[in-house]
């Protein structure tokens, strides 16, 4: 059985939306059990696809169970991850034990073939093999040379992207600002375009581009007149003291979006469900997701 281990915060509901788009199953407690690994390497939060070796209800019937299995591996290194605050004893004494279950193995710290994982959980103990992990590739574009003060970080980008990934080819961001939503399309093999009606954030998307080398196409164009036709469209909805929007833009942008493309991904920084109604979306999911004390980003996903 395969398990897919994602980061828990309650608050932050774009990691479990994350995890169950990419391996089809909703984390509980940071746990998707029989979820897809498929496309991890390719997260924002997720952590580990992990191929179930034993499971026990306390980590002795644990031990028994590896004992008892044709489980024999060489150059290994054991993680714990205590999710359920199970273990009461210090973690190398729990190794310890685990690597004694494994009489034929032999421990490699540095360079292991092998890494092994002790999750501890609500029902109690899973023992696996890592099999698969995120890249992390949406780290490198936070050295991005241009940028915004409203850019949205690497790694919120990538989740936003991947929230659509499973599906789509081309992705379109038409309000694409210095491209941080583009980056995360390509980098992730998907084909990406943008537009911004401003000169100079068009400018910055094009050089940010070119400096990680990909080959992304990005227009000035207004997003309520963008004629490209796309998979999905992902983009951080203009908002801010500092730019020029309103309701009446707003509104246009979801409505051309809508006939662009069959699903959507929304950044907003209030409720825009009724404008998404308005604008024919019929099927509406809301995401919150935290920033900073007094201010929560709403992240939508539709499909019309």
């Amino acid at each position: 059985m395969w398990l897919v281990v994602s980061n828990r915060d309650d608050r932050d509901e774009i990691i479990a939306a994350e995890c169950e788009a990419l391996t089809g199953k909703k984390p509980v407690d940071g746990i998707a059990a029989g979820g897809s690994i498929e496309r991890v390497c390719q997260a924002a939060y997720l952590r580990a696809g992990v191929r179930t070796i034993a499971t026990g209800e306390n980590l002795e019937s644990l031990c028994a169970a590896i004992r008892e299995g044709p489980f024999d591996v060489d150059d290994f290194r054991i993680k714990i991850l205590d999710f359920a605050k199970r273990i009461d004893k210090p973690k190398h004494e729990v190794i310890v034990a685990l690597a004694d279950a494994m009489p034929n193995g032999r421990p490699k710290l540095d360079h292991p073939r092998h890494r092994l994982l002790l999750l501890s959980h609500a029902t109690g103990f899973t023992f696996g093999e890592i099999v698969a992990e995120p890249d992390r590739s949406y780290r490198r574009h936070d050295s991005k040379p241009y940028r915004t003060s409203s850019a949205l970080p690497s790694r919120l980008a990538r989740s936003l992207v991947n929230l659509v990934a499973p599906s789509a080819q081309t992705v379109l961001d038409p309000c694409c600002g210095s491209g941080s939503i583009l980056l995360e399309a390509q980098a992730i093999g998907l084909r990406a375009y943008g537009g911004d009606w401003k000169t100079a954030l068009v400018g910055m998307s094009r050089k940010n581009a070119a400096h990680f080398g990909y080959d992304i196409k990005v227009e000035q164009v207004d997003a309520r007149t963008s004629t490209q036709p796309v998979d999905a469209i992902v983009t951080n909805l203009p908002y801010g003291k500092g730019l020029e929007t309103s309701e009446e833009i707003i509104r246009g942008i979801l409505q051309q979006a809508r006939i662009l493309a069959p699903v959507a991904v929304f950044v907003a920084d209030c409720d825009i469900s009724n404008w998404l109604r308005d604008a024919g979306y019929e099927k509406i999911e809301l995401f919150l997701v935290p920033k900073y004390a007094g201010f929560t980003r709403y992240v939508y996903r539709a499909w019309r």
